[in-house]
């Protein structure tokens, strides 16, 4: 459900169009799950075991096909580091130029990968509103750098609406969170309302002053700030139709999180009861809808 959310609107586009952008999501998801299941069992060893045959990749340009992620890592190969399979000629080329798109894509989806070991850690703590805003950007705003159809002019712009995408995935999934004992609400901001991390992870925070006051700063205060940020995206023009349709898609999804949480009162544990309700009726109706194939 939570897939169908964010990007259920991939599946009514061109079939080329959806393939690039299904690959994206699938190598995305794969190393998300990964992290977490690594986090719960760490002696699967799951994630570290993808970290090292990227890392193989990285510096040979040599993907082992007995690796359960061979498919994957051969799939971006192909994308990201064409040169790759050829050392020398890759040696003879050097650092590619800032401005290369390959090039970012590729320090994207590395500092992603670096994201997940770091925020999956287990005791995580986000102390101040400062490495609050630095998690968005390496969580989701480097996400967002690797969609296909991307273009320079639109590169940090994308990147900041990526931010704003992952604190409204923050606010959807604060229950979820709070049921595997995560927080991402700075302590600086918890303290300054007189609220704990315990307090909002076991649910008693919910009709406390100062947890009500420091979700309405959240919502008038930091989400409107992050708005402006994204504003060159979310007021871009010259985007690849399916861009445009993932930007209506993401707002119609933000609108939604915005007042089904405003409508439970702040309240996290009664949220997702409401919110997936919502989104499954959403759903139903715009299945019954004919699809338009952008080119």
């Amino acid at each position: 459900m939570k897939d169908e959310d964010n990007a259920a609107w991939v599946l009514g586009l061109a079939p080329d169009v959806k393939q690039a952008w299904l690959d994206r999501i699938r190598w995305i998801r794969i190393v998300d799950r990964l992290a977490e299941n690594e986090r719960i069992e760490p002696h699967e060893r799951r994630f570290s075991r993808f970290m090292e045959a990227w890392r193989l990749l990285r510096s040979r340009g040599f993907v082992d096909p007995s690796s359960p992620f061979a498919s994957e890592l051969s799939a971006i190969r192909a994308l990201w580091l064409r040169d790759a399979s050829d050392p020398d000629q890759g040696a003879a080329r050097g650092p590619r130029e800032a401005d290369d798109l390959q090039g970012r894509s590729l320090a994207a989806w590395d500092a992603y990968l670096l994201a997940l070991a770091d925020y999956h850690a287990p005791g995580l703590l986000i102390r101040t509103m400062k490495e609050h805003d630095t998690m968005l950007m390496r969580l989701s705003g480097h996400i967002f750098q690797l969609v296909p159809f991307l273009t320079m002019e639109h590169w940090d712009a994308a990147g900041e609406f990526g931010r704003l995408d992952q604190f409204f995935n923050n606010l959807r999934d604060m229950q979820e969170d709070a049921d595997r004992g995560i927080c991402y609400l700075p302590e600086e901001e918890l303290a300054r309302h007189g609220v704990t991390r315990a307090q909002v992870i076991s649910g008693r925070c919910v009709g406390m002053s100062g947890y009500e006051r420091l979700m309405r700063s959240w919502l008038n205060e930091v989400m409107p700030a992050l708005c402006a940020r994204a504003a060159p995206f979310i007021e871009a023009r010259g985007l690849h139709p399916s861009l445009e349709i993932m930007r209506e898609w993401s707002l119609r999804r933000y609108a939604r999180i915005t007042r089904v949480f405003r409508a439970t009162g702040f309240d996290h544990r009664r949220f997702p009861a409401r919110y997936w309700a919502e989104v499954r009726r959403d759903l139903a109706g715009r299945r019954q809808l004919p699809r338009a194939h952008p080119v």
